[in-house]
């Protein structure tokens, strides 16, 4: 396996010493991207909160220092979710957060468990963008928002890495897809236009 295989597998999967260090990688790399996350969410201390592709949990702890909301962090990778427990004993020991494996496309959540959902860098590696927006959609309360917040197509492509693995969508892809499974939805570039977050309102009603 050549390195920037490597390097795009640990982005996508991080496992091991070298998904340790691509977490801490992807933490300082990414800052502007959590700032504007974290921005748009405007949390207040009542909502419950779900991070999809939570890593280490850096991001689930500066909102948990903020706010007095409880949180959840999933992640496919079992060795990173270790680690995020890790990071977060403070707040799992209280009950305020917690963390487990799963995929986006197959939630185990109730319906309308969530107030706030965001995902930052992950839906390059989803499996299923239609059936993971349904998913999500389903887990979020009447006039949640869920937050996708990723890099424009031209912004990966100066990542070398970025070759191998990741999926490229179209802007009208992941707005069609929001559409489609019953979201409003807004684009919100920022970061001098390297960067977006789409977000999707769910209607009070529920209805698609």
């Amino acid at each position: 396996m050549g390195l920037n295989s490597y390097i795009a597998k640990q982005f996508a999967d991080p496992k091991g010493f070298g998904g340790n260090i691509i977490s801490l990688v992807m933490n300082r790399q990414n800052r502007p991207l959590y700032d504007e996350t974290i921005r748009l969410l405007s949390l207040a201390d009542s909502d419950s909160v779900l991070d999809i592709g939570c890593g280490n949990g850096y991001v689930l702890g500066l909102l948990a220092r903020q706010h007095n909301a409880t949180f959840v962090g999933i992640d496919p990778s079992r060795e990173i979710v270790e680690s995020a427990k890790r990071r977060n004993r403070k707040y799992t020991a209280n009950g305020k957060m917690s963390f487990n494996c799963q995929d986006v496309s197959a939630l185990s959540f109730p319906a309308e468990s969530f107030s706030k959902v965001y995902t930052i860098n992950t839906v390059y590696f989803w499996n299923d963008l239609n059936q993971s927006m349904l998913e999500i959609r389903r887990i979020m309360k009447p006039n949640g928002v869920f937050i996708n917040t990723l890099y424009t197509n031209e912004a990966l492509s100066r990542f070398s890495h970025t070759r191998f693995g990741y999926k490229r969508y179209a802007p009208k892809e992941l707005i069609s897809a929001g559409r489609d499974a019953g979201f409003t939805v807004k684009a919100v570039p920022f970061l001098q236009q390297a960067a977006i977050c789409y977000v999707y309102t769910k209607s009070a009603d529920g209805v698609i």
